[in-house]
């Protein structure tokens, strides 16, 4: 197998779901996998970019559901970019090109190792992949899927996305996942007017300025009443598993970082954040205007026992005054699996052989995936993240996203440990 010119072939296709691509990309899924022997079909349910099934079934006690998505972002900036975003190219031993990192290369990596002992007749689990085309779009129609499909989904044990190298370059491991509430915020008035008329006009823009310096601190503490009431703080123990010194989180975000304890603010705290604001003449030169229409986008990482739902709740009701329009355009559950799982003991065992050094292990991520779904659907808590390929420099979201070739093969490595020791 070449496993590299497979990966590329996967990487040219474009998936980006949130520009309505994608089919092209689960075809490949099921076409490849059907060529190595694995059954696979395209379940096209309510989303607009199909689901991927497959299932190798060899009559063992055990079976690992694999969940992977194939969409990818947008890759605007195009002008950043220093190669193309969907012609894989090789530089410095490293992989640029889209979904490199966030989520095909993980996916092929995971996929490929699993071929490759089908071929040896040594699997001794069996496996079944959901393959999802909407992720990187908020997941907007997995709970509906796992309404209809979850009896078919049934497993003892789930692999998620794919978690590969931590800042200090050891393997991470992660057992849960951020939640998310993602709203806009709009105000308006009648029509834009002359600044002349500022002593005795309202401005839309000043009244979103003012509530977002409402919303927290300078230091990044949420100001809203309640917000913090359910928070499931890290233990002691789960703390120890977070010993990453801040200089290679510095490097990741080429950003300093005032707090020691960066690994533990960065999984453990929910967040306020400003994705995007919009209000008034942004043209060349000068316009002396009142603007009529100014908005913000919003997102507000949670963690557990933080429901987005109540948070949302406590948010209306803090905005009120503010008479503003609220907009939600997501809502995701956080999630966590306990550290002494089966599935969380396999994955750091499985690491430690590979890498032969200590994982990191992150009880959540800073991130956020439809993993609670999963669990509350399959009545499992049993669902970790690892055997990834991507690094903190994989710029992942971002321009030139990239992996290492040597961890792609790492990758192909830990998969084939972690199903000896599941």
């Amino acid at each position: 197998m070449d496993y590299l010119q497979d990966l590329f072939e996967f990487l040219k296709i474009d998936t980006t779901s949130a520009k309505g691509k994608g089919e092209e990309g689960a075809k490949f899924l099921v076409d490849y996998m059907r060529d190595h022997g694995i059954q696979a079909e395209l379940i096209k349910h309510k989303a607009k970019n199909p689901y991927v099934y497959g299932e190798i079934n060899v009559k063992a006690d055990k079976t690992l559901l694999i969940y992977n998505h194939y969409d990818v972002q947008p890759v605007e900036p195009l002008d950043k970019w220093q190669t193309d975003p969907f012609n894989p190219t090789v530089k410095d031993g490293k992989i640029f090109a889209r979904g490199a990192g966030d989520d095909k290369g993980t996916l092929m990596a995971r996929l490929q190792a699993i071929i490759d002992i089908i071929k040896e007749g040594k699997l001794k689990v069996n496996i079944k992949f959901l393959y999802e085309g909407e992720e990187e779009i908020g997941s907007p129609n997995m709970e509906d899927f796992l309404k209809d499909y979850s009896e078919r989904l049934k497993a003892d044990y789930v692999l998620w996305e794919g978690s590969g190298r931590a800042p200090n370059n050891a393997p991470q491991i992660v057992l849960g996942v951020k939640g998310l509430l993602y709203v806009e915020l709009r105000k308006r008035t009648a029509k834009d007017l002359h600044s002349m008329y500022a002593p005795i006009a309202k401005n839309p823009t000043w009244d979103l300025v003012y509530l977002l310096r409402s919303l927290r601190t300078e230091d990044g503490k949420v100001l809203i009443p309640h917000f913090y009431d359910k928070v499931k703080w890290l233990t002691e123990e789960e703390k120890k598993y977070l010993n990453v010194d801040k200089k290679y989180l510095e490097d990741a975000i080429s950003q300093q970082i005032k707090e020691d304890n960066a690994m533990i603010k960065l999984v453990s705290e929910p967040t306020c954040n400003i994705n995007g604001i919009y209000a008034g003449y942004t043209g060349e030169g000068s316009k002396t205007v009142i603007p009529s229409y100014a908005f913000v986008k919003l997102d507000f990482r949670l963690v557990p026992d933080q429901d987005p739902d109540e948070i949302l709740k406590h948010l209306e009701e803090y905005v009120s005054p503010y008479d503003v329009e609220l907009i939600v355009h997501g809502k995701v559950k956080p999630y966590r699996t306990s550290i002494n799982s089966e599935i969380a003991q396999a994955l750091i065992k499985s690491a430690k052989t590979v890498y032969s050094q200590d994982p990191v292990v992150l009880p959540n991520s800073p991130g956020t995936g439809p993993m609670e779904m999963i669990a509350r659907y399959l009545k499992l808590n049993q669902i970790a993240d690892g055997v990834g390929v991507d690094y903190y420099g994989s710029n992942i979201h971002s321009f030139n996203e990239n992996i290492f070739v040597e961890d792609y093969y790492k990758g192909i490595q830990w998969m084939k440990e972690l199903l000896k020791v599941i």
